[in-house]
Parts: structure tokens; sequence; C-alpha cells
């Protein structure tokens, strides 16, 4: 039996780069102008150049690595993404495998969930940039049944099926999901 999931958006690196990068800068430019008036244009356009260098390397360094696409094959699974544009895979057995669950916050009352897959030999993460379906985040976690953060896990896949179902933060932290 193959299962095989993708993300809901793939995106090469210079696409996930310039969603990254320029909304940030964009903002950091606005905010600079304004206060262009308390201070000299040099030092406002000194400010944006550096910013930008700076953005620019962290950037980098946040989207350069991607999963595409997860296998799961038989007690095994594979993993396929890109690496600046270099395709690279990494596969194990299952039950070499764990997986955790972890939680980001985005701005107040939005919170995203992740899958962190420990293969024996390297760490994966999904859905760091909210480019998966929940549902299929949910089945992968379901396939690797030896788990040693199962216990850890219980009340964050709890509130990511809840997430899956279309529940938004806020109706999830107060309680207000029973729709």
């Amino acid at each position: 039996m193959e299962v095989e999931y993708k993300p809901i958006k793939d995106k090469d690196y210079s696409a996930r780069f310039n969603s990254e990068f320029f909304p940030t800068l964009i903002a950091v430019t606005i905010i600079a102008l304004i206060s262009y008036i308390l201070t000299d244009l040099n030092i406002i356009l000194f400010t944006i150049l550096g910013f930008s260098i700076i953005w620019g390397i962290i950037t980098h360094f946040i989207v350069r690595n991607t999963v595409n696409r997860i296998e799961i094959n038989n007690g095994d699974i594979s993993i396929y993404g890109t690496k600046t544009d270099t395709k690279w895979s990494d596969s194990d057995k299952i039950e070499n495998t764990s997986i955790r669950i972890k939680s980001q916050g985005f701005g107040r009352g939005n919170v995203e969930y992740y899958l962190k897959i420990y293969l024996s030999e390297r760490t994966h993460v999904i859905n760091k940039r909210k480019e998966w379906d929940y549902n299929d985040l949910i089945k992968i976690y379901d396939h690797i049944s030896y788990n040693k953060y199962r216990n850890e896990n219980k009340e964050l896949l709890k509130k990511m099926k809840l997430k899956a179902k279309g529940y938004s933060s806020f109706e999830i932290a107060f309680g207000k999901n029973k729709k």
C-alpha cells in the first residue's frame, strides 16, 4: 500500500524567498520613510539598505529547505524535498521514525501546527510555512505507529483536528468549537 502526500502550495525557491522577503521589506521601508520627517534621508536609506541585506540573509536560511512530498509504502517512509532548488530525498523504516506535533503563534490569536519527523539520520519539519493541509498532516501522523511522543502530542493532535475542520485558533482556545 503506497500513500503519497504533497503540500497545497508547492513553490520553488525564488517564490518562497519573494513571499517571505518583500512584504517585510515593504513594511520597513514605509515605516522608515514616514520617519523621514524626523531625520536625514541618508540615514533612512542606509537603514533600509542595511535591513535589506540582513533580512535577505535571514530569509535565505528560512526558505532554503522545503519538503515537497512524503511517501509511505510497506513500512517505509520516504521524504522528498528541495534545498535551494537542489532535489534531495531521505527514507527510513517507520519503526525507526518518530513524529512530534509542534505549534507556532503567528500574531495575536493565530496558532498554526506543524510536524517534526525524526528519522534515524535527520529531522524534517513539515508545514512550518503553512503550506500543507491539516488533514494530510493528521494522516501522516497516524501512519507512524511507533511514537515516543504520543502522550505529549495528544492535546496538540486534538487541536490540529479541530483546525482541520475549519475552526479558528480563537474558537479552539476559548472552547467555541461546537458547530
